[in-house]
């Protein structure tokens, strides 16, 4: 799909399947391998998805208009730019399907999160990758790579598998330099863990061009992965396209329910993206100490580079980290990326037994 290779693809199935088998020491399993927060839902989130069981037979606000209103007012956008999807990827889906078609083609960065290449493999899209630098985003490169079939730009920043940044700038100057006829999506998933005032710069950008959508979720910082839950703030032109190629209620009541109470939560949420942060720094300086080549990250994750990138070492280690001290965390699956390992971060002594566990392996490894 999208170039990857067939066998980097089985290798992330393999994560998943590592989890539904016996700890081979009847160790805990500790799962450091999909993104997810470490942390529980808050209490009020809890009672708001046993609150709307009652109404289970009910369906949902097709067009989420009390999650709109309060996202609008929370991030200070107007609610009929808003839209809310089944995660963030149902509406990246969406919009490619509306502004792509067979043929046309769709501009990604050289490691770009797996889904834009998998959405321009059922669209039938031309795909090509952006060369990067340091395993960054480059804008001269994205714009060199725009022809006259480019309809379409994906770009998660900060991105997914690597949790690099394209400095802000940038971001904004390759938006003044596209052609009005080519869109920009802002993929904003980790968003918040650069922070508040990052964000806000980004959907500025949506304000001043016609041709740029950010899209946010609920699955990373506010913990509602299972839920499936996220939105987007678009250009109002695009807006009646965008809800009928959307599913009719896709956003099952649960999943708002949930999300409106996670938004009411949004200290406690910055709590546990401080204390996030600081681990991310911590685990950062440790893995730094070992044989891995980290690479500094603006997410919730840390992506890390075996001795020699061998793909064979990755898996090793994989199996040595879940066999061992029960962790789960899977090799990166996009193209190019075979040598690579990707620690998502988790409560301190989780990460801590991580750290110490790498540190055996790459002590014993011949």
């Amino acid at each position: 799909m999208g170039g990857q290779h067939p066998e980097s693809y089985i290798s992330g199935l393999q994560v998943r399947q590592r989890i539904s088998r016996k700890q081979p020491k009847g160790l805990p399993v500790i799962n450091m391998g999909f993104n997810e927060m470490p942390y529980p839902p808050p209490q009020s989130v809890v009672e708001a998805l046993s609150g709307r069981a009652s109404l289970a037979h009910r369906y949902g606000s097709a067009a989420c208009n009390d999650l709109r209103q309060a996202l609008g007012v929370l991030h200070e956008l107007p609610a009929d730019q808003l839209i809310c999807g089944n995660g963030s990827e149902e509406l990246i889906d969406v919009i490619g399907r509306c502004f792509v078609r067979p043929g046309d083609g769709i501009v990604i960065s050289q490691y770009g999160y797996i889904q834009f290449s998998m959405i321009a493999h059922r669209l039938g899209a031309k795909l090509t990758k952006a060369p990067e630098t340091q395993f960054t985003a480059q804008a001269d490169s994205i714009l060199a790579a725009v022809d006259e079939t480019t309809k379409l730009i994906y770009l998660a920043n900060p991105n997914n598998p690597t949790g690099t940044l394209m400095p802000p700038e940038e971001v904004a100057r390759l938006a003044d330099a596209l052609p009005a006829s080519v869109v920009l999506v802002l993929d904003l998933a980790y968003g918040e863990f650069v922070g508040e005032d990052y964000c806000q710069r980004t959907h500025a950008l949506v304000d001043a061009h016609e041709n740029v959508v950010v899209t946010r979720t609920f699955s990373k910082v506010y913990g509602l992965a299972g839920v499936r839950i996220g939105w987007c703030h678009a250009p109002l032109w695009m807006m009646g396209g965008l809800s009928a190629a959307r599913g009719m209620g896709s956003v099952n009541g649960f999943a708002e329910a949930a999300a409106l109470a996670a938004l009411a939560e949004h200290d406690t949420m910055r709590d546990r993206l401080r204390e996030l942060l600081s681990e991310r720094d911590r685990m950062f300086d440790a893995l730094s100490a070992t044989a891995l080549d980290v690479v500094q990250s603006q997410t919730n994750f840390i992506m890390c580079g075996v001795p020699g990138e061998d793909p064979a070492l990755v898996d090793r280690l994989v199996g040595y980290l879940f066999d061992e001290a029960g962790i789960v965390v899977g090799p990166v699956r996009e193209e190019g990326l075979g040598g690579f390992v990707r620690f998502s971060l988790s409560l301190p002594e989780h990460n801590a037994l991580a750290v110490e566990t790498v540190q055996d392996f790459l002590e014993q490894r011949p």
